[in-house]
């Protein structure tokens, strides 16, 4: 995918589990099966997830080169970065507790849909002040995966919130 595309699909996808999450009643927001996330703490995850992407796009390309490097090796399309990921899914890989939301937290649904909106549209207009080259060469740390191109972190967020929409789902079927 080209910088164009995959902003395209950060809007999509993004758009996607924003609007879900309006269509739920405040009940099924809430509801939690068996302790998995209810669809308010799946958002406040995505909020906190996306908040430090904010801010490393929004750093200069040498800042970011001096703090975590220039790639060594090709760039994983979508497919093998999501295959990778999965993977690490599968061997037991969870958020680490800065992304985990908090427990007691009560999660404000209109105020955290409207937080994920702008962060999105920051994060969009911020990958579109990197050349290609730039995302495919600058690295950055991703918790489950090491450090990651600009790309390569980008492919993640596009799956991130496709796959915890469907966890959201998956909670609701058992309800």
């Amino acid at each position: 995918m080209n910088k164009e595309e995959i902003v395209n699909q950060i809007q999509i996808k993004y758009d996607e589990f924003i609007g879900y999450l309006n269509e739920l009643s405040q009940d099924d927001f809430d509801y939690s099966f068996e302790g998995k996330w209810s669809a308010g703490k799946q958002l406040e995850h995505i909020v906190i997830c996306v908040k430090p992407l904010v801010l490393l796009y929004g750093m200069p390309k040498s800042l970011i080169e001096q703090s975590f490097g220039k790639i060594k090796r090709p760039n994983r399309s979508y497919q093998e970065l999501l295959n990778d990921y999965l993977q690490k899914l599968n061997e037991g890989g969870k958020a680490p507790i800065q992304f985990v939301p908090k427990e007691e937290s009560i999660v404000d649904k209109p105020l955290l849909l409207e937080s994920l909106k702008s962060l999105i549209r920051d994060l969009s207009s911020k990958i579109n002040e990197f050349e290609e080259e730039d995302l495919e060469s600058l690295l950055i740390p991703h918790p489950l995966l090491g450090n990651i191109t600009l790309k390569e972190m980008l492919y993640n967020a596009i799956y991130h919130v496709e796959h915890h929409q469907k966890q959201t789902i998956k909670n609701l079927e058992n309800k």
